[in-house]
């Protein structure tokens, strides 16, 4: 593949309709996309948890600075070009050209890929879009992986290599993906479909849920209802459903009720473990330890376990292997948000 740097005029540009950021988003449009769809897809995709959009920043940096810095990558079609990163910035191009802003937008700074086979074409996407600084939910991300693997036939060594991380992390992601849009995203229509959901179906491809589900006489199609309707809320409460279902009483406190059922289940559970840890005077037992005590036994009991218990716990030898891990992945998550409080 050779690069070529050169000023093209930004009418001779297309917009890349491949662009994994936007083309969920796009795929409803259907016979009546068109640039104006495209670019509010683009501007869409920039906006971040808080409310505030990337694209106005991005919009105003541009017009301080009478240009952009980076030059965009295009692939030459027939006698024009196709933008295969840099949209949002070719996007603020045209739209300044459309509104008449003050400057020079007819022309942008851009690198012609020469030669450039799909799976480089591939490969930049994945370097501009899964490994770069910009925001992009989890579940778009897992969609273009799905992509890669299911469509283009990349193996996961070249996924690794270019995106780092491990197998079965990259597995886990891909089967979250279809199971989400084989259980959940089937059942709503796409003003309910909520993507920040996603995680609850990481969650899943985790050892001993689906075990626990079937195993309880239910099926996958229940887990995307129980996401659906709220039962599920705190997406972490996930890694608790073995424990759950295998509790009759549980069970039923978290089929039978409305949102945040499991919630109720778990307390349930952490109500009847607590009776079990009761001495006989009735005192619970380190309930008056501090939490610097706590902290210090927790780290203790971790650094000298031995390395046995470790390998037990990693390859889930024993019935409570599953639970425990899950607990301490949830006491991570606590006290991550905890320290980033106290921290300030």
């Amino acid at each position: 593949m050779e690069e070529k740097y050169v000023t093209i005029e930004v009418e001779k540009i297309s917009f890349d309709t491949e662009n994994p950021r936007i083309k969920m988003a796009l795929e409803k449009y259907g016979e009546q996309l068109n640039a104006d769809r495209i670019h509010f897809a683009l501007s869409s995709a920039t906006e971040n948890s808080n409310g505030t959009s990337s694209f106005s920043g991005l919009k105003d940096s541009i017009r301080a600075s009478s240009g952009i810095i980076s030059p965009i990558n295009v692939i030459a079609r027939d006698s024009d070009y196709i933008c295969i990163d840099g949209n949002t910035r070719l996007a603020i191009y045209k739209q300044f050209i459309k509104e008449k802003v003050p400057g020079n937008w007819s022309k942008i700074k851009s690198v012609v890929l020469k030669n450039a086979t799909q799976r480089d074409i591939e490969t930049i996407r994945v370097s501009a879009h899964l490994i770069g600084s910009r925001e992009w939910p989890a579940y778009e991300k897992a969609r273009y992986l799905h992509y890669l693997r299911n469509t283009k036939f990349m193996d996961y060594n070249e996924m690794i290599a270019l995106l780092g991380g491990r197998k079965s992390d990259i597995e886990r992601q891909i089967n979250a993906y279809h199971d989400m849009n084989e259980y959940y995203r089937d059942k709503v229509d796409d003003t309910a479909f909520h993507m920040d959901r996603f995680s609850g179906f990481v969650e899943l491809q985790k050892p001993k849920i689906k075990d626990a589900i079937f195993e309880a006489g239910l099926e996958l199609a229940d887990f995307g209802e129980w996401i659906r309707d709220g039962k599920i809320y705190k997406l972490a409460d996930v890694r608790r459903l073995p424990k759950v279902l295998c509790n009759e009483e549980a069970k039923a406190i978290f089929l039978n009720g409305g949102p945040r059922s499991i919630e109720k289940a778990i307390k349930y559970l952490d109500q009847q473990a607590e009776k079990e840890s009761q001495t006989p005077e009735g005192e619970v037992k380190l309930a008056n330890a501090s939490l610097n005590q706590l902290a210090n036994s927790m780290a203790r009991r971790i650094n000298e376990m031995p390395y046995s218990d470790w390998q037990m716990l990693r390859a889930k030898e024993h019935e409570d292997a599953v639970e425990q891990v899950n607990n301490l992945e949830i006491l991570s998550d606590i006290l991550k948000k905890f320290l980033q409080n106290v921290s300030e």
